[in-house]
């Protein structure tokens, strides 16, 4: 009985978090008079339903649903989605996190620490030389819907080698090898090339990472997936402290429908539904903070093949849709080129890595699990 308390404190606490976060939003709501606000942006909350699950229950992110979702569908501006999905993260992912380690699920300490402090360098230097902190957004150089089809790409390739490794029932370990320089050294390049993603699209550290650990380090999914929440809930409190918090773009001044003033400073009106980032982050944080921890324990309960089989799919359905809704795609050759060499480049590379990477790691063939056949 004694050695059960623990347990059931454990569960208490669990989900007393976003219960507690939830009657903190439903009291600044009622107490600010935003219900108008929150159902203006219903569309936010249906969407983040299903991002927030893929959030706790994959190496995507939410951002990986809200990101697409925003930029294809509600047409909303690419720096804006960046912001918004990082902001939601904030509260979503950051709620798994928590949960993840109070419930004592299996991460990699190390893996967290290494590549969640890189990502942050690179997601910084990605802001500060790509882009340009004096527009309302923080807007980049780089054309949006090229960061769109390279967020794709790096989906497709993880799909890709996580369904190879359903064919063939290769799930991994649960414990990587020894570090060596090579080992710290992929760490070290994934996490800091995932928070130059992440700066970009609000995703990245944790699709990178988790190729890296998974694809070349060989850890059961079970374990990488977790790791790649916690790794990924880290950069985007970064995010949301950097762009939302002082960068000011939380700082919304509505007219109407029309968003007018960003961090104080006025812009050319525009509709709230693509740029009110505080309405759209609002209407989403109950919606996060349960969803994420579902899709924590619905990883936790799911069986090998089914967890790779639901990254996979989750992955598949990103490609199918930039295909379907960017209309670019079907009117600019250069990008349709640029999208089909680097599918073909990310999935030969990711195959490579794959097959060979006791060499690269410098690793004895027996200190990893075998490679995924082709």
């Amino acid at each position: 009985m004694v050695s059960a308390r623990p347990n059931v404190l454990r569960r208490v606490a669990t989900w007393a978090l976003p219960g507690a976060i939830t009657l903190a939003w439903l009291g600044y709501v009622i107490g600010g008079a935003q219900w108008e606000r929150v159902a203006m942006h219903w569309r936010s909350s249906i969407t983040m339903i299903f991002g927030s699950i893929v959030a706790g229950s994959t190496p995507q992110g939410g951002g990986a649903v809200a990101f697409p979702v925003f930029t294809k569908v509600l047409q909303v501006p690419a720096d804006v989605a960046r912001t918004f999905s990082l902001s939601i993260q904030a509260v979503g992912m950051v709620t798994a996190a928590l949960i993840i380690l109070l419930a004592g699920r299996k991460v990699d300490g190390k893996a967290i620490l290494v590549s969640g402090s890189a990502g942050m360098a690179g997601f910084m230097a990605a802001l500060y030389v790509l882009g340009r902190p004096d527009t309302p957004f923080w807007a980049f150089r780089i054309s949006p819907v090229y960061v769109k089809v390279t967020f794709t790409i790096a989906l497709a390739a993880m799909a890709y080698i996580v369904w190879l490794a359903l064919d063939e029932g290769n799930y991994g370990v649960e414990d990587l090898p020894r570090w060596n320089r090579r080992m710290w050294s992929g760490f070290l390049i994934s996490g800091f090339a995932g928070g130059i993603a992440s700066a970009l699209t609000g995703s990245g550290v944790d699709v990178l990472l988790f190729l890296f650990i998974v694809v070349l380090a060989g850890l059961h999914p079970r374990v990488g997936v977790p790791t790649s929440v916690v790794a990924m809930a880290f950069v985007s409190s970064l995010g949301f402290l950097v762009l939302g918090v002082f960068h000011g773009q939380l700082d919304v001044t509505l007219a109407g429908d029309q968003v007018v003033a960003i961090a104080g400073q006025p812009i050319p009106p525009g509709p709230a539904a693509k740029y009110d980032i505080f309405g759209l982050w609002l209407a989403a944080i109950p919606i996060v903070v349960w969803g994420a921890p579902l899709g924590t324990y619905l990883i936790h309960r799911m069986r090998e093949s089914r967890l790779i089989a639901f990254v996979a799919g989750m992955a598949a359905v990103e490609v199918i849709s930039t295909a379907i809704f960017l209309e670019a795609l079907r009117t600019d050759r250069a990008l349709l080129t640029f999208a089909i060499v680097g599918l073909a480049l990310a999935i030969s590379t990711v195959w490579y890595l794959n097959r060979h990477r006791h060499r690269i790691l410098d690793m004895e063939p027996e200190a990893l699990p075998a490679a995924t056949p082709a």
